[in-house]
């Protein structure tokens, strides 16, 4: 991801704590003392309310069998779907990814989605190889999107329970099944 993407991705994290101008303040606070529809005034109430809880990761600085930094993938998805990028979501699609352990390059949750140039074939199963990172994105972006997954996604959109998003998993026909949840477990 380069450096703009990571720039729009904050930005969004950011205004989708908050309404400019409006009577609600960020995470249910109280709107700023300064006036509100000053970015910096409206930045600096963003960081100083937010928890550890809340604040996600950003990056691993280690690529993982699939040859992308687990929490950076995680967080490049998670925007890719509009979702909220929270320490909950991040820790789900990372051990989402855990629970995987595929070694298909740019692909660690390990979809059968095709239509992608210079896509080949890891296994039997059909998982794919993809012949870069966005394309890697965007297939499991596509798969979690089909239809089937609208748990999944629920879940992801609350961003506040990281066994919420793997119980929605096991749930789903996604092939992972219990795995997230185990992996969500032995690192409690």
């Amino acid at each position: 991801m380069d450096g703009i993407e990571q720039v729009q991705a904050r930005i969004q994290e950011i205004t989708g704590r908050f309404r400019i101008g409006g009577a609600v303040g960020v995470l249910g606070t109280p709107p700023p003392k300064d006036d509100p529809t000053k970015f910096a005034d409206s930045l600096a109430t963003a960081q100083a309310t937010a928890t550890p809880s809340t604040v996600a990761p950003a990056s691993t600085g280690k690529l993982n069998r699939a040859g992308v930094d687990p929490v950076q993938w995680a967080r490049d998805f998670l925007t890719r779907l509009n979702m909220p990028i929270t320490n909950d979501n991040v820790r789900a699609v990372a051990a989402w990814e855990q629970a995987e352990g595929t070694a298909a390059r740019f692909n660690p949750l390990a979809t059968t989605q095709s239509g992608f140039q210079g896509e080949t074939r890891f296994n039997s199963v059909g998982v794919k190889n993809y012949a870069t990172y966005d394309d890697g994105i965007n297939a499991n972006v596509r798969a979690i999107t089909n239809g089937l997954y609208g748990n999944v996604l629920d879940a992801l959109k609350a961003g506040n329970s990281a066994e919420r998003v793997g119980q929605a998993i096991a749930d789903s026909p996604w092939g992972t099944h219990g795995g997230v949840l185990r992996v969500l477990h032995s690192q409690a």
